[in-house]
């Protein structure tokens, strides 16, 4: 059965209760969506749902049923005979009648479709369902439909993955405004599709001259030279839009941040909060390897997190909650643990097609039956159990392949033979790394910095993307081990897909010692492998291997570099000249501006040859700039090389940030910089004037070369 591309919804869906039928499914529209019309019946009516005047549910359909001896295949199927994950937003209502039989009617509705930020439609399945208790007829499933299939999304951005990280971490609401002018003005993006799917790419000041007026961009889809964007006041984190039903508008708002893996308007500051503990108590439960990682004072959302990683079976329990509610939870605890259930999302959030899931209930029956499943969250209580039936895997005691070599490029652990237990903690037992038991503390102390930001009222975004760094550098961590350990690795950057000619820049993780790198490796090497043995771990080595072969930046492992300058600290000079110098020549390069600054004429006429180098230089700064979220300081950890004692280093800084400024997204990053840096950054620019033929000299400050300088100032600057 073949599904529309083009419909916002799929299906609209209605059941109803009836006391000596029972769950039974009334009305299927547009035609039925091909699951068991019992099994559609039970999960819009779940148990209890006749206890409350209105409920919600989330459920989806057609998940894949992997085969972990053949994930391979996948990419053989059809793409024309897989049916697409249907996200199913449900309406739960009942309604008092003492004309029926138990005096009430309960009835629900259920929206179908692709979309994951399936919450925008609850204001229509609202109205819906009370024209249905009026009416009881198929045509007002039919309405419903004709009705949110009418809502234009015409003008909605497409955004990179690299593009929606930039964006959900920038608090401003006005990134990629322009990608939003010219789709309302409806711009001819014909050429510009081909290569970048509606990229939309503006260069201020391309060449730097004097021709070019200040305040000015080329707008690249049509050649025209355009004022620099004024903010329209609408939040560009979310796309506006509206549908009429019964003749009535109602005002929708599109979330454009979402990861693949987010669905509907869950809390995960919820979910942290409720099971967060006000004072550390231990576990009572033996000791698992995968899933205590601190030992038995390991934070209950880091147990949670350990289970989702290493594919536990997980149940959330709401007895007396709403199922909405409940459902929530799930979600929220999808979405923390997003490295390792992407791709797999819709395989973990069934429990007939995986061995690992998770799931909500409300039922209390599933508390005295351990049996079925592995780890319980009791959302009334706030605590997490995890079952006296649960496997317990053997801990792990592999060995590097060889102790001896001191190698930090191929991350080789630096300990000597004799320290042959990889569960033992340092001989020296630091207590602020190391607990009294010997447990490593780092997701204790992950935790209390989670803690403390939702105390200090951050928002939803900066608690999900620090969960996301903290999964992004677990992942990286596991590369290291499978290199230590294994001798090769499918899921990291090594010398071979990944070469470093200078010797210097390396690959992997950074880590401020070799005991910290010790210490990191002992306190994950267990739940590492319990992850290893997953299906979403089959998937991550799949999808990054196609990361490889898609990334714009190929020639140095930029994560990597960015983070030597957030974490280490006497790097030596050379080096980070080396650094400074790898940006300049892979995310930002002279040769890329210089082809730019070609065609900057007030009529752009490009070849296709121009256009897929104008795309190449646009995807290699977006790409760049996606490793500075605005919430780990953005550009500010470059910024410190506007102070360094070495003239290159400034040197390449400030032109780093002058070609990083000739670009509209780039210089929005450079307006946040700090207004100390802001001030280093004017002075360096005067300062050296050598730099003026970079392109576009500090377009983001609107600083011109040689104005108001004094020698004195020069001076100063030089000697800082």
């Amino acid at each position: 059965m073949t599904v529309s591309t083009d419909q916002h919804v799929e299906y609209i869906l209605l059941a109803e209760f009836d006391i000596d039928k029972g769950a039974s499914l009334a009305h299927q529209y547009p035609n039925p969506p091909g699951t068991d019309e019992g099994i559609l019946a039970e999960l819009m009516l779940p148990d209890g749902a006749h206890m409350r005047s209105e409920d919600w549910t989330i459920f989806f359909l057609n998940q894949r049923i992997p085969d972990p001896e053949n994930i391979d295949a996948e990419d053989n199927q059809d793409e024309a005979d897989r049916k697409p994950l249907l996200y199913v937003l449900n309406l739960v209502r009942t309604k008092h009648d003492a004309s029926v039989k138990r005096g009430a009617m309960v009835k629900a509705m259920a929206i179908c479709t692709r979309h994951q930020y399936l919450h925008i439609y609850k204001p229509l399945l609202l109205l819906a369902l009370d024209n249905y208790f009026q009416t009881r007829s198929i045509a007002t499933l039919e309405f419903l439909y004709k009705a949110v299939n009418s809502m234009d999304l015409s003008q909605i951005p497409h955004f990179t993955w690299h593009e929606k990280q930039i964006l959900r971490a920038f608090e401003g609401k006005d990134m990629f405004e322009e990608k939003f002018v010219e789709m309302e003005e409806g711009g001819d993006h014909t050429r510009v599709q081909s290569f970048a799917g509606n990229l939309q790419t503006s260069m201020v000041n391309l060449s730097g001259g004097e021709d070019h007026k200040r305040g000015t961009y080329i707008d690249l889809a049509s050649g025209q030279r355009r004022e620099v964007l004024h903010f329209s006041g609408k939040d560009r984190h979310f796309f506006e839009t509206k549908v009429v039903y019964d003749g009535i508008k109602l005002p929708i708002r599109v979330p454009l941040t979402l990861n693949p893996e987010e669905v509907g308007d869950f809390s995960m500051i919820k979910l942290i909060s409720t099971f967060t503990p006000t004072t550390s108590t231990a576990f009572q439960h033996p000791h698992h390897p995968h899933l205590d990682s601190s030992g038995p004072l390991t934070h209950p959302v880091m147990l949670l997190l350990n289970a989702l990683l290493t594919q536990k079976r997980i149940v959330f329990l709401g007895y007396g909650h709403p199922s909405g509610e409940v459902a929530n939870y799930v979600l929220a605890a999808c979405a923390m643990g997003i490295e390792f259930v992407t791709n797999t999302f819709d395989i973990y959030i069934d429990p007939h097609v995986s061995p690992g899931f998770i799931a909500g209930v409300t039922n209390p029956t599933f508390q005295d039956h351990p049996s079925w499943w592995d780890v319980l969250c009791d959302i009334d209580t706030g605590k997490i159990i995890v079952s006296r039936d649960i496997e317990i895997s053997p801990p792990v005691t592999r060995q590097p392949r060889d102790p001896d070599r001191l190698d930090d490029n191929s991350h080789t652990l630096n300990r000597a033979p004799s320290s042959n237990s990889l569960l033992t903690p340092p001989i020296k037992n630091d207590e602020k790394a190391w607990g009294k038991d010997g447990r490593d503390l780092l997701d204790s102390e992950f935790m209390a910095d989670v803690t403390l930001a939702i105390q200090s009222h951050y928002g939803e975004m900066i608690i999900r993307a620090k969960f996301q760094d903290y999964m992004q550098r677990f992942v990286r961590l596991a590369a290291v081990y499978e290199e230590e350990y294994l001798g090769s690795t499918k899921i990291g950057f090594n010398n071979v897909n990944t070469p470093d000619p200078t010797g210097v820049l390396g690959m992997g993780v950074v880590f401020t010692d070799d005991t910290a790198k010790n210490r990191e490796l002992i306190g994950n090497i267990n739940r590492i492998e319990g992850w290893r043995s997953t299906i979403s771990y089959q998937y991550y080595q799949k999808d990054f291997q196609k990361a490889l072969q898609s990334r714009s930046i190929k020639n140095i492992d930029m994560y990597r570099q960015i983070s030597k300058l957030k974490m280490l600290k006497m790097m030596p000079d050379n080096e980070v000249e080396t650094i400074y110098k790898a940006f300049l020549e892979n995310a930002v390069s002279e040769e890329q501006m210089h082809e730019v600054r070609c065609f900057g004429n007030e009529q752009i006429t490009l070849d296709w040859f121009a256009w897929l180098l104008l795309y190449l230089s646009f995807n290699r700064r977006i790409q760049f700039l996606s490793y500075l979220p605005q919430h780990q300081g953005g550009l500010v950890p470059l910024g410190f090389g506007l102070f360094h004692p070495s003239r290159t280093v400034r040197q390449y800084t400030v032109d780093l940030f002058n070609r990083l400024g000739a670009h509209t997204t780039g210089n929005r990053f450079i307006q946040t910089l700090n207004r100390f840096q802001k001030l280093a950054y004017e002075r360096l620019c005067h300062s050296l004037p050598q730099l003026a033929g970079s392109g576009g000299l500090a377009v983001g400050l609107g600083i011109r070369p040689g104005s108001g300088t004094s020698q004195n100032e020069e001076v100063a600057l030089q000697q800082t």
